[in-house]
């Protein structure tokens, strides 16, 4: 009765989850036009003050003009920073709506790099806008020569975000054993070639893995997290994505080190 009182509470929780999300893609939709119109009139204001920039030159040189030169490279280094951070959030906006999608199967050629940064530092953007945020350092090991693979990006992207919420689950229970004094929680991701495969991992230096469970953490519906807060389902959900690109799913762990989730994928045809 406690087991199905607990699934009770997990499928509703899951609903709630699947409303939420509903509810965030629309947001997100309603967001993406306000950051057209405010890239759009940034660069156009741009554009105006080049041509007041010209119109300036038919003027005789003069304190009054070397001020207003000097007000209007202000405003030009302001509309420049406005660009790159609405360029910005526009770009995690798209990432939203590319993960909330549902997925028509369909492979299409990705750049792998690029594809692995946007939904790392999407997941990093998440759990600092939830409920229990900490201080991670990100570092990326992109290898250049890795270019496009054949991916159902809108599957892969999940895999990408369930093992960085993993990693930063992990590292938030070590951060509350050990205390900030003593512990950095750092996030590795890196990327490379092998002979005939992609090399993709995902590491972090949280507690590990206990060698109790390591074999279990890929079944469907097993979760070390306590009532609501874990299906059991994102872990296994991620295997199968792996699988279903033809890839392979490897997993380092040490415990009081940290756990390291190597994928290997086929090379593009």
């Amino acid at each position: 009765m406690n087991e199905l009182k607990a699934a009770q509470e997990q499928l509703i929780q899951q609903e709630k989850l699947a409303s939420l999300g509903q509810l965030t893609a629309g947001i997100a939709h309603e967001i993406k036009n306000p950051l057209n119109f405010v890239n759009n009139f940034s660069d156009l204001s741009r554009e105006l003050i080049e041509e007041v920039f010209e119109e300036l030159e038919n003027l005789e040189d003069s304190d009054s003009k070397e001020e207003i030169i000097a007000i209007l490279n202000d405003v030009k280094s302001n509309l420049l920073k406005v660009h790159e951070h609405s360029t910005r959030a526009d770009s995690i906006v798209k990432s939203m709506l590319q993960h909330s999608r549902a997925s028509d199967g369909k492979r299409e050629d990705k750049a792998f790099n690029a594809l692995v940064r946007e939904f790392v530092n999407l997941s990093f953007h998440g759990m600092r806008a939830g409920k229990a945020p900490i201080n991670v350092d990100i570092e990326f090991k992109l290898d250049p020569e890795v270019g496009e693979v054949s991916l159902i990006s809108e599957d892969f992207s999940r895999v990408i975000l369930n093992l960085c919420n993993n990693g930063f689950d992990a590292m938030r229970e070590k951060l509350k054993m050990v205390g900030a004094k003593d512990y950095l929680p750092k996030l590795t991701v890196t990327t490379g070639l092998l002979k005939d495969k992609i090399h993709f991992s995902i590491s972090d230096n949280g507690p590990g893995i206990p060698k109790e469970i390591k074999d279990k953490i890929l079944q469907p519906f097993f979760t070390t997290k306590k009532g609501t807060e874990g299906t059991g389902l994102g872990l296994s959900i991620t295997h199968d994505i792996i699988k279903a690109h033809g890839g392979e799913l490897q997993v380092e762990t040490n415990e009081q080190v940290g756990s390291e989730f190597i994928i290997h994928l086929p090379l593009k045809k």
